[in-house]
């Protein structure tokens, strides 16, 4: 009898903490403003912006300029010593970085991921989505993630509607080197030949998802999300283009996102309901530090418009930025609400203030332009919308400042 109520007590115990654990707490919370009111008041606080926020600042991103500059010269072949290229690129990692942009060999990793001859290809299970692990010449693992869609496809519907866009995964490793967060691994384009580059070297079962349609070379893999009606093929010059992705070596921990969506169209998630005290609940479950990090994180996805981070990993209790294929789905729609964890929480680091101001006044669009092969990866409408975004970050500053009292602005910028 003593036994079987302490395995009843052990059972309630472990049900409520894995209630507790997850995004649908079940106990009511006081509930907030409506979500459309703040939507309404930031954009009230974007139409009245201070001048400051409009004012660009010279020379401010000597350093990234230097990079893309020296980038777009790069030589197109590999680098001669690959091994010890690919393991001082995998040396750069540690819980605040996973690129070194002042390192002379990154442009040659860059290059050398376009270029370096294929030995190895098998699936990638990891995700929703088609994916593939290719191995270079070296010993180097990249993640290949296909192109899907042209870059002026507009995907209407939920602000995570739709597959990964391989253009999202390039321009948000850039985006990260601009707000000086190198959380992104190194995204690069490459073109390759299903028939001729991956076949060949192929394991069994990737092999085993390979068909060939309308005389050319499709795959469909294995995933949520997978279809053999729906594969990936090569077009008519046995090409398949897409992002390459440097799959650094590292011990990650993966952690649920306390403002993951339902991804039901009429169920919220609470965060959603119940949006000035929700972060209040947060508070006592996770650290101020992962707080700011999450609140970054937040700001750097609205940019990008990528709504889908239901989960997130860190290395030393640092949060990293990876898994950036939904973003650029629609550049006419501005999602407010990836934004929850700034106007919810209302912290931000000072670091962080700082770097964002040295992309106002055009300087974010400015770097943009300057990526190597932008107009291959990104529209006008695309890079103008992000461009327009930075200002609805400020604007949701001002909400925060202005929302609870002068004192506010030191909170903002511990």
């Amino acid at each position: 009898m003593f036994r079987r109520k302490t395995i009843l007590i052990i059972g309630v115990i472990f049900s409520i903490g894995f209630l507790l654990s997850t995004n649908y707490l079940n106990f009511e919370l006081p509930k907030g403003s409506d979500r459309k009111i703040v939507d309404e008041i930031i954009y009230e606080e974007l139409n009245k912006l201070p001048k400051f926020y409009k004012l660009s600042p010279k020379n401010a991103n000597v350093e990234v300029e230097g990079f893309f500059k020296n980038l777009s010269t790069s030589a197109k072949y590999p680098y001669k010593n690959l091994r010890h290229l690919w393991q001082t690129a995998n040396s750069w990692t540690n819980k605040d970085r996973l690129v070194d942009i002042r390192s002379p060999y990154l442009n040659d990793v860059v290059t050398s991921m376009k270029y370096a001859k294929i030995t190895g290809a098998d699936l990638d299970h990891r995700g929703t989505q088609l994916k593939l692990i290719l191995t270079l010449e070296g010993n180097q693992q990249v993640i290949f993630k296909p192109k899907w869609y042209d870059i002026r496809k507009v995907l209407e519907g939920p602000v995570y509607v739709g597959k990964d866009r391989f253009n999202s995964e390039i321009i948000a490793f850039y985006l990260s080197l601009m707000l000086k967060k190198p959380l992104c691994p190194v995204s690069t384009t490459r073109e390759i030949s299903l028939q001729n580059d991956i076949l060949p070297v192929a394991s069994k079962r990737l092999l085993e998802t390979v068909l060939v349609r309308n005389n050319r070379t499709c795959v469909y893999g294995k995933c949520f999300f997978c279809n053999r009606n729906d594969p990936i093929c090569d077009n008519e010059n046995a090409r398949l283009e897409g992002a390459v992705i440097f799959n650094f070596k590292a011990n990650l921990v993966n952690h649920r996102s306390p403002w993951q969506r339902t991804y039901k169209k009429d169920k919220n998630a609470l965060w959603q309901e119940y949006t000035e005290t929700y972060c209040d609940v947060i508070k006592a479950k996770l650290s101020k530090r992962r707080l700011y990090d999450l609140v970054e994180v937040s700001i750097f996805d609205f940019l990008m418009q990528n709504g889908d981070r239901h989960h997130y990993e860190t290395i030393e209790d640092n949060v990293l930025w990876l898994d950036n294929g939904k973003g650029l789905g629609n550049p006419y729609k501005h999602h407010l609400d990836i934004l929850a964890p700034l106007y919810q929480c209302c912290m931000l680091r000072k670091t962080m203030y700082d770097n964002l101001l040295k992309l106002r006044g055009g300087g974010l669009l400015e770097l943009l332009n300057g990526i190597p092969d932008v107009e291959r990866l990104i529209t006008n409408e695309h890079l103008k919308a992000i461009d327009e975004r930075l200002l609805l970050v400020f604007a949701t500053i001002e909400y925060c400042k202005k929302g609870n009292g002068d004192s506010v602005f030191d909170t903002i910028l511990q």
